[in-house]
């Protein structure tokens, strides 16, 4: 255990590992991958470790620290590229063929994900650091003290009270050298997120072995009003749905006749308009005399998939006899975009849902988490524009100004939107100036559910299907405490889509 006096001198933790961390007095110790020890001090969740397995991702190190500000420390020289006051950590350079990142999690339980730099710019995994070390600036803040009750069991990493920076490889792989954003997200969602048609029942609504929906299950559909669900980004349907209360569930399907699907798409390689074409594409082949009367249930980026179902885009080129839509229930969509899909602000999309994931996480958090995941890598990698699937959320992106154009269809909409505030007084603790201090700055103060701007679900935003009128909207206040994953647990959503749903 090496001793942290608050100056800049260099601390030497082993094995080719420093830290620099001016301001801070304390200790820090930098503790061994797979030791018992270490398990039992990070406090990392089974969940954690299998989502990094699934992505090739390995945790090879972890710094912890135990420190407190230096009082009339002053203003450090050391900052992050966002301009925050930063402590360094040296790790060895293992060389071109493997990426490195550190994940940190602070004192309060907020993620940030940070990539090696090298006189203050990126340094992509190809780049060789001097002397054989990458380096890391990380966010030096402390947030206040956490309560004694604070909800240590809702964190993915539970160490509350303690500063982890842990040091994770991933492999350079054939999948990664040359390859551009998207070709590296299409490669990774052909193998886990792949398109397909589902039931959504009351019995495996929660689970992704649902029953792919072939030539006679559509033709079913098309027997009467049916009911389509649509996930978010780097979600499934069965994650993005899972929090949904059994009742409300068993109701729509006895409601529906049975008529309850799901559609399962890629959420970073291609855009929405792509989405539809091949749900539009597979109808056809699969049901050619069917013509679908659907009404939507949709989440987050999963709103834009239903808004090209249902008033149509250029690029999507559907058949608007193959589908009518009734209705559309837009649960947190962006549908005015959000600030955070822009390259400057990317980052703050990947921590906040990361540290949302921390500290509440959702019923479907695995799958959302192995999302993350990937997007990191993408990201580490140097690759971080071509995303078409994020860039449709950008509200001053082509996609979105074409689809904020004017004109509508006859598509009733619904909205449900939340302004975040945590309510439980541990989860105050653990936030305040952490979480929300960070999402405020970006969001310019405007309310928001941590992702979404809360007017962007239901507000004017050039097209004539908005604004969504009052009556048919459901704001969650701050005073309720629910972010963006988690809204279809919250019981007035519920009460809501049941009454919408008639």
């Amino acid at each position: 255990m090496a001793e942290l006096r608050g100056g800049t001198e260099r601390v030497d933790l082993g094995r080719g590992y420093a830290l620099i961390a001016p301001g801070l007095r304390g200790s820090a110790e930098r503790l061994e991958a797979g030791a018992p020890d270490t398990r039992a001090r990070e406090s990392v969740t089974p969940l954690f470790d299998e989502a990094l397995a699934r992505t090739e991702m390995t945790s090879v190190a972890t710094v912890e620290i135990q420190a407190t500000p230096l009082p009339g420390s002053g203003a450090s020289d050391l900052r992050n590229p966002r301009g925050d006051e930063a402590l360094l950590l040296e790790v060895p350079d293992l060389g071109p063929e493997a990426g490195q990142v550190v994940l940190s999690v602070d004192e309060a339980g907020t993620v940030s994900w940070n990539f090696p730099l090298e006189g203050g710019q990126f340094q992509a995994p190809s780049d060789r650091g001097t002397g054989g070390k990458k380096r890391f600036l990380i966010r030096r803040y402390t947030p206040p003290a956490p309560l004694a009750n604070a909800a240590r069991d809702r964190s993915l990493f539970g160490a509350i009270g303690k500063k982890l920076l842990k040091v994770i490889v991933y492999p350079i792989t054939d999948a990664l050298i040359g390859k551009a954003a998207s070709e590296i997200a299409e490669h990774w969602e052909k193998k886990n997120r792949a398109y397909g048609i589902r039931d959504f029942t009351p019995s495996n609504y929660q689970r992704p072995e649902g029953s792919v929906l072939t030539g006679d299950g559509l033709a079913r559909l098309g027997q009467g009003q049916a009911l389509l669900f649509i996930h978010g980004t780097f979600s499934t349907a069965h994650g993005a749905f899972s929090d949904m209360p059994a009742d409300l569930v068993a109701a729509l399907h006895q409601r529906y006749e049975g008529r309850i699907f799901a559609f399962n798409h890629f959420t970073l390689s291609h855009d929405p308009a792509s989405n539809v074409r091949w749900f539009s594409d597979r109808l056809r082949a699969l049901s050619a005399n069917s013509r679908l009367q659907v009404d939507v249930v949709c989440h987050s980026r999963g709103g834009l998939v239903a808004r090209v179902l249902a008033d149509g885009h250029p690029a999507a080129a559907i058949d608007p006899n193959q589908v009518a839509v009734r209705r559309i229930v837009f649960v947190g969509a962006p549908n005015n975009g959000t600030i955070l899909v822009q390259p400057d602000h990317m980052m703050n999309m990947i921590d906040r849902l990361s540290s949302g994931l921390n500290l509440l996480p959702p019923g479907g958090v695995a799958d959302v988490l192995d999302g993350v995941l990937i997007a990191v890598k993408i990201i580490g990698h140097g690759a971080l524009k071509g995303l078409d699937g994020l860039q449709c959320m950008n509200e001053k992106g082509p996609f979105l100004k074409e689809l904020n154009k004017r004109g509508r269809r006859n598509a009733e909409y619904y909205a449900v939107a939340a302004n975040y505030e945590p309510q439980d007084p541990g989860l105050r603790a653990l936030v305040t100036g952490s979480i929300d201090l960070v999402v405020d700055r970006v969001f310019q103060g405007a309310e928001n559910d941590l992702l979404v701007p809360e007017r962007g679900v239901y507000d004017a935003n050039g097209s004539d299907s908005f604004p969504i009128a009052n009556n048919r909207r459901l704001r969650i206040p701050a005073s309720d405490g629910v972010w963006h994953t988690k809204l279809f647990g919250h019981p007035r959503v519920a009460q809501q889509l049941s009454e919408w749903l008639q």
